[in-house]
């Protein structure tokens, strides 16, 4: 396993990307997609890896943490804070690399 680098949380919320996307799907059936644990789990991730963890607290100020298992057995962990939420039209929320305990990690390329 690589080394982990700590980012400091400041750095990292300097950085915004903001994604925007249109489906052809009922809008409750994408909002699904996006909130619902088991859900977000059957599609996260490239297509070889799987996600095993999954915990969704859907309001704002709400944590989302992610766990992405690669082919070759490395764990990528991630976490997001809900900042808006309006069902079933719109979810903002944070995402940054993280350990498993949730500290912030710098990507590794």
């Amino acid at each position: 396993m690589g080394k982990t680098r700590t980012k400091p949380a400041r750095q990292a919320a300097e950085q915004t990307l903001v994604i925007t996307r249109t489906f052809d799907a009922r809008r409750g059936l994408v909002f699904q997609a996006w909130t619902e644990p088991e859900r977000v789990m059957q599609r996260w991730g490239p297509k070889e890896f799987t996600t095993p963890v999954c915990t969704i607290d859907l309001r704002p100020g709400g944590i989302v943490r992610t766990c992405m298992h690669s082919p070759e057995g490395q764990d990528f962990w991630s976490q997001g804070v809900y900042r808006e939420i309006v069902e079933p039209e719109r979810i903002v929320r944070t995402d940054t690399f993280t350990d498993e305990k949730g500290n912030l990690v710098s990507p590794e390329y």
